[in-house]
């Protein structure tokens, strides 16, 4: 019959009780979960429980949903994203990609240092896509722009293009067989004559 006993024992104080952690140790776990980090990260980190983070959390009022509502926007003033919202009066046409990405690895150099891998990864991420984005309107601004010009030499050596320019005014000497109502006689009225 195997062995009953765990594998590895819990610390326990001489009298049997298991060892509370210093006080220090919880102010730097409080700290670390008020700041974010989650549950089973500050155990790990700090080498306490879950149950006893838990409880002294109750206990103490500092879990998460003891503290205070904050709006979703409360960013720091001096930020680059509350200023750039702030320039362009909340018009999104007014704003660059550019600016955007800027906001974006601003933003994740600050998790950086701050020490939030989590959140400099998904503003990297965000700087990444806007970049993408800015590179294909690029390339499809260059395309356009490459196409008219072509159209604009054909036109002016006279060539004609199958399809026209969408914005650009229909050709002056536009051929009448070119229009909606037919000039031909009806079949029913070509058969009376016949």
């Amino acid at each position: 019959m195997p062995d009953a006993r765990p594998l590895t024992a819990p610390r326990t104080r001489r009298d049997g009780a298991r060892r509370p952690a210093p006080k220090t140790v919880w102010e730097a776990v409080r700290a670390d979960y008020m700041a974010g980090l989650p549950a089973h990260e500050c155990c790990r980190r700090h080498g306490v429980t879950i149950a006893a983070l838990r409880s002294r959390a109750a206990r103490n009022g500092w879990r998460r949903i003891d503290q205070p509502w904050t709006p979703a926007n409360a960013l720091d003033p001096a930020d680059e994203g509350v200023q750039l919202e702030q320039r362009s009066e909340g018009d999104l046409d007014r704003i660059d990609t550019g600016e955007l990405i800027f906001v974006a690895h601003r933003r994740m150099l600050r998790c950086v240092l701050r020490g939030d891998a989590a959140g400099a990864l998904r503003w990297g991420r965000v700087g990444k896509a806007l970049e993408a984005e800015e590179a294909e309107m690029r390339r499809y601004l260059c395309q356009e722009e490459a196409l008219n010009s072509a159209r604009l030499a054909e036109a002016a050596d006279g060539a004609d293009w199958l399809r026209p320019t969408p914005g650009f005014l229909a050709a002056a000497d536009a051929d009448s067989a070119d229009s909606a109502i037919p000039k031909f006689p009806d079949r029913a009225e070509a058969g009376k004559d016949g």
